[in-house]
């Protein structure tokens, strides 16, 4: 993740309240459990009540969305829609702001389109490369009857509507799901052109797509990876790992990218404050390339560096 975006918010003065949460249904009723969360652990009220008027100015997200809002000095600092949804709600005061779930749930996705059909109807989504829905629109059935089925205007309607937002938003990915009937129907109603970019999926799509959509940010580890594995071995290599030595070289603004692995969760603290809140705060003040390797790497105390 590159971090010159953030500078703002980790120049502003503390405390802080960060929180993530699914924004997909009633967001409303999850913000009422942090708040109350939040209250509990003596966060300032200010900051509870700039929270909730963001929270309640927004409506649900359609499909898939996660957002992240993060306040200080009595106002938000950072209102950032999400590609996906944090797995629970999370929520944290601190004298820095807590940016690591946004490393881990901002990341870009590949721009694509779903199609949810079946018998009676399709729903269409597009959605840019920021995970943001751009475009919804429903097909339904013509027929009349009990059960409807649709006819094969009903199908060119939808692999027009299809096409449009894959050519739109330069879709590189389009996504049918649904039973294999329906989805078949609507492959072939569609455009040669498009066949190359079709993926089928049986069921409800969102959990999927998202892994699919998610190849570049693959991709973007998998190199960063591979690199300091090879500056590891190298004499003299660019490569060093272990919280004390990677935030001096931070402070120093002599990193180009940042390494963690997920399980950094703020057992560990530096001088300054728990780890998962000062190492991405320092690579946001330095402009530094933010990378979550997983478990692709054994990295002393979950942290490592590639020196610029």
């Amino acid at each position: 993740m590159h971090t010159a975006s953030l500078r703002g918010v980790v120049r502003a003065r503390g405390p802080f309240v960060s929180v993530y949460f699914d924004a997909g249904h009633h967001p409303e009723l999850r913000w009422q459990t942090m708040c109350d969360r939040l209250e509990a652990d003596g966060a300032d009220r200010a900051l509870l009540d700039a929270l909730e008027d963001a929270v309640l100015a927004r409506p649900s997200q359609p499909g898939m969305a996660g957002r992240a809002l993060i306040a200080a000095e009595g106002q938000v600092v950072l209102d950032r829609h999400l590609p996906v949804p944090p797995a629970r709600t999370v929520e944290r005061r601190g004298d820095l702001p807590y940016l690591l779930p946004l490393v881990d749930l901002s990341e870009p996705l590949v721009p694509h389109v779903v199609v949810q059909v079946d018998d009676r109807g399709a729903d269409l989504r597009g959605v840019d490369p920021s995970g943001r829905p751009v475009a919804v629109a429903t097909v339904g059935a013509r027929s009349s009857g009990p059960v409807p089925e649709l006819d094969v205007l009903e199908l060119d309607d939808v692999a027009h509507e299809a096409a449009s937002l894959v050519d739109r938003l330069r879709a590189e990915l389009l996504v049918l799901a649904g039973p294999m009937a329906a989805r078949r129907a609507l492959r072939v109603a569609l455009p040669n052109r498009y066949h190359r970019l079709v993926v089928e999926m049986e069921g409800p799509a969102d959990p999927a797509v998202h892994h699919l959509a998610g190849r570049a940010n693959r991709n973007e580890r998998r190199a960063a990876v591979v690199r300091f594995r090879e500056e590891s071995t190298r004499v003299g290599g660019r490569a060093l790992q272990g919280l004390d030595e990677v935030i001096v070289a931070l402070e120093r603004g002599a990193v180009g990218t940042l390494l963690l692995t997920d399980p950094l969760v703020g057992d560990r603290f530096a001088p300054e404050g728990r780890a998962d809140e000062v190492l991405p705060a320092l690579a946001v003040e330095h402009d530094v390339e933010v990378v979550l390797v997983g478990d692709a790497l054994r990295l002393t105390e979950d942290v490592g560096a590639l020196l610029k």
